[in-house]
C-alpha cells in the first residue's frame, strides 16, 4: 500500500520544503475525513484495501490543495473531491 505523502505533494504543487509540517497535517486530515465519512470504526488500511489506493490518494491531493490554496467551497470540497468521495464510499460499501 503506498499512500501519497506529503513529498510527493510538494513535488507535484512545487511547493517549498517548509511547507512539510502544513501539507502532512492536512493529509492526516484528508485521511481522517475520508476514513470517518466512510467508516466511522475503520482505519486508512481498511478503506484502501476495499475500495481503490488510486482513488483514494487522488481524493487526499483534491482536499490537501483546496485546503492549502483556500479554495474550499462555501458548501464544502469541490466537485472533483465530492465525486471521489462518493466513489470511495460506494466502493466500500459494494465491497
Amino acid at each position: 500500500m503506498a499512500i501519497v505523502t506529503a513529498d510527493t505533494i510538494i513535488n507535484e504543487l512545487h511547493l517549498d520544503v517548509s511547507e512539510k509540517a502544513q501539507i502532512q497535517s492536512l493529509i492526516n486530515f484528508a485521511q481522517d475525513y475520508i476514513v470517518s465519512t466512510t467508516d466511522k470504526g475503520g482505519t486508512v488500511a481498511d478503506v484502501v484495501v476495499k475500495t481503490n489506493e488510486n482513488i483514494f490518494n487522488q481524493a487526499v491531493r483534491s482536499i490537501v490543495s483546496s485546503l492549502y490554496f483556500g479554495n474550499v467551497e462555501q458548501s464544502g470540497f469541490g466537485i472533483q473531491s465530492m465525486v471521489l468521495l462518493n466513489s470511495i464510499r460506494n466502493m466500500y460499501k459494494g465491497a
